[in-house]
């Protein structure tokens, strides 16, 4: 059977308000917006009839939803694979765990931080995701199809990326993402972007490389996602570039968003950049053009294009 995903939001409220976060801004525009049961029926019927065989719930925060639950059994009728994106803010509750948990397929966890002064920090509130309880309880109520975690990085965790995987090591993770930040240059100020969001992408390196070693060794699945080739050192570089999710660009399009609908199309790249990728005159250069989804489009503006160095046919 062919693989077709939807993204459906069950709301649009969260209870962190991250430095790097992209969709903030807009919900601050929608939290007023319910989403209901009905609605999500709706979409997940109409979608069936079109052979859609997974969906991803996404909020805000899907475990703050009043209608995630709901959401959730639907999918047990209509025979859905699910996905959840979670901070698991709420998953180290043992009832709330042990209310959700069984209706998930795969579970995308966002790990920025394990100690309580830098997830504050970062998330810009008082939670602390207690991790050591959100693990436990997957451990007891969760079947263990597919877990990932997803690390962004920022200004505050850039220099302890290497902790982080280390620590998903330990709890038995064995898919990590590691994914450099997008912003919203109309909503951040260029002073809390430089100080709070993006690092050069050299000094991601100094962690990343390492990471890459640490996952080959404990044979963690590791995917880079967000920085261009021409960043990783000319040392064995066809290997780094396998592992940035640019190497996956099919299978990173294979998704149709709802509520509004974003057809994706077919696969050309000349005609759907994701993500505010920057094309510079430089890239022209680069025998990895057609794949690789080059700075982000707001880096000369940061830190201007003397790492982009591309590497020549």
């Amino acid at each position: 059977m062919n693989h077709k995903r939807l993204e459906i939001y069950v709301g649009w409220t969260c209870n962190q308000k991250c430095t790097y976060c992209i969709e903030y801004p807009n919900m601050e525009k929608a939290w007023k917006i319910r989403v209901t049961k009905e609605d999500i029926l709706k979409k997940l019927l109409k979608y069936k009839r079109e052979w859609y065989n997974h969906v991803t719930y996404l909020g805000g925060e899907p475990f703050i939803q009043p209608v995630f639950l709901d959401a959730l059994k639907l999918w047990k009728l209509l025979g859905y694979t699910i996905l959840v994106t979670t901070n698991a803010s709420t998953l180290h509750i043992d009832n709330q765990a042990k209310k959700f948990l069984p209706y998930i397929d795969e579970l995308f966890l966002s790990v920025e931080a394990i100690s309580s002064e830098e997830q504050q920090k970062i998330s810009r509130t008082n939670n602390f995701v207690r991790w050591d309880g959100v693990f436990e309880n997957i451990k007891k109520y969760w079947r263990w199809n597919f877990l990932k975690a997803n690390i962004v990085i920022t200004q505050d965790n850039k220099n302890s990326l290497f902790e982080l995987v280390k620590f998903l090591e330990i709890q038995w993770v064995r898919n990590i993402a590691i994914t450099y930040p997008d912003v919203m240059r109309d909503y951040y100020s260029k002073e809390h972007i430089l100080e709070r969001i993006n690092p050069k992408y050299s000094e991601c390196m100094k962690e990343i490389l390492p990471i890459i070693e640490y996952c080959k060794k404990k044979d963690i699945h590791l995917k880079i996602a967000d920085i261009p080739y021409c960043i990783f050192p000319s040392t064995e570089r066809e290997k780094y570039i396998q592992i940035t999710d640019d190497f996956d660009y099919e299978n990173r399009m294979k998704i149709t968003y709802d509520w509004n609908i974003l057809n994706r199309g077919s696969f050309d790249k000349k005609e759907d950049i994701p993500r505010e990728r920057f094309w510079c005159h430089k890239c022209n250069n680069c025998k990895y053009y057609w794949k690789c989804w080059w700075p982000l489009i707001h880096y000369e503006w940061l830190y201007g294009l003397d790492e982009i160095n591309p590497i020549l046919n």
